[in-house]
């Protein structure tokens, strides 16, 4: 009877004890049913065919991103059972992160929390920007840092921000900024789990910032004033070029980095070098032939960024009809620049014929070597083979020149090939001055 005592009491102390530690141990980070990513990836023509296949997982949101530097790409995954997953592609591997909701995030903002911008950062860290699903939520986005290898979230904070850069280097600071509103600035190896970043507030001519581009001393804020530049904690002014060009739909400023040189394009069809001490260099505005049928183009150059390789990216912007004379242009569109009898080319003659044949093109330009190359993606598509049923993309959505790849969508499907298989043609006689 004494052993049957004693060995009830150790099996109740033995189930006591693993009682204690399964309420003590944290939760688990990769269940098993998180475990299997869902995904195929197979060859198909120049790229690669990758699709999302789990039918078992009812999903409540699914979107792919573009294409990130440095050769990656990465899906959002939100099942019905509210667990974040975001599937990262690189270097021929996969990896599927499950995303754990910070401490004090409410569960209403996690459910439907969607990712809007993510970036690979140097040391396997995975850079996430997620914004409230309900676009009348008060809540303010969220920015995650995880660490790939072991899927933790080593930081996180929230603003008033709608976009994040990443600074230059091994260790580089991260940047946060919206529209409006001060630029925030936090170290990528913070070591608070929930750090505050630095508060930049904007100088008062910045009414409405267009971009942001981190430098090695500081950062850039192209603006429709003009170009900001931050360095050393101290703030430079370039105004904006006096001639703006043909008005355009939805038109911003941008900047974009080509190795250690600075691009900014604050009107149509003309980009500027800036300097490494934040000067302005030169200004270079292209001509094309006067018998090629798309002589036009040329005012309308939107710059979209820089590949791998050193060159420029084009696509084509929206210009506006010439309002008629003694009418004002409709509200939230830019008054279309006085006509001026010039040559047939003149930017500020009506483009509506012009833009009615179609603006698919893209254009790349090499600076070193000062050629101008053109491609008609819509009509060049069906020569890449594409898999049934993908479209070629939107160049603001699925073309990234700093990535080097495109990403053409199809649901849950898509295709992502390297730039280098877009058939290009080479133009002669353009002149950039």
């Amino acid at each position: 009877m004494k052993g049957i005592l004693i060995t009830a009491g150790l099996v109740a102390a033995a189930l006591g004890c693993g009682l204690w530690w399964s309420l003590q141990r944290p939760p688990s980070t990769a269940p098993l049913d998180d475990q299997a990513s869902g995904f195929t990836v197979q060859a198909s023509g120049p790229g690669q065919l990758i699709t999302f296949q789990d039918a078992q997982t009812p999903l409540r949101a699914f979107r792919w991103l573009p294409p990130l530097p440095g050769g990656a790409l990465a899906a959002q995954v939100l099942s019905q059972n509210d667990r974040q997953r975001v599937a990262l592609f690189r270097d021929g591997a996969q990896d599927t992160l499950l995303v754990l909701k910070p401490v004090g995030v409410a569960d209403g903002f996690w459910r439907f929390a969607s990712l809007k911008e993510a970036a690979l950062a140097p040391g396997g860290i995975l850079l996430l920007l997620y914004q409230a699903g309900d676009a009348g939520s008060a809540e303010q986005p969220l920015a995650l840092a995880v660490d790939v290898a072991s899927q933790q979230v080593r930081w996180f904070c929230r603003g008033g921000f709608a976009h994040l850069a990443l600074g230059p280097g091994t260790n580089p600071a991260v940047y946060f900024y919206g529209a409006k509103g001060p630029v925030l600035r936090l170290a990528l190896r913070s070591a608070s789990p929930h750090p505050t970043p630095e508060s930049i507030e904007l100088p008062g001519q910045i009414m409405e910032l267009d971009d942001l581009l981190p430098t090695a001393a500081g950062f850039m804020v192209s603006h429709k004033g003009g170009l900001s530049v931050r360095k050393a904690g101290e703030w430079s002014e370039l105004p904006a070029p006096q001639d703006d060009g043909p008005a355009c739909q939805g038109w911003k400023s941008s900047l974009t980095r080509n190795g250690k040189e600075i691009w900014w394009q604050a009107v149509p069809g003309k980009v500027v070098r800036v300097r490494a001490d934040g000067h302005l260099g030169a200004t270079t505005q292209w001509q094309l032939p006067d018998e090629d049928p798309f002589a036009r183009d040329a005012h309308l150059l939107r710059l979209l960024g820089a590949d791998p390789g050193g060159s420029l990216w084009f696509s084509l912007a929206q210009p506006l009809p010439a309002a008629p004379p003694g009418q004002t242009p409709a509200a939230g569109q830019t008054p279309a620049a006085e006509p001026q009898a010039a040559e047939p080319a003149d930017p500020a003659a009506d483009w509506g014929p012009y833009a009615a044949a179609g603006l698919d093109r893209l254009y790349r330009w090499n600076p070193a070597r000062k050629s101008m190359e053109r491609l008609a993606l819509d009509r060049a598509w069906a020569g890449l083979v594409p898999p049934a049923g993908v479209q070629p993309p939107a160049p603001g959505r699925g073309l990234a020149p700093a990535a080097g790849t495109l990403l053409a969508e199809a649901g849950r499907t898509a295709w992502w090939l390297p730039l280098a298989a877009l058939p290009f043609d080479p133009l002669k006689g353009v002149q950039a001055m």
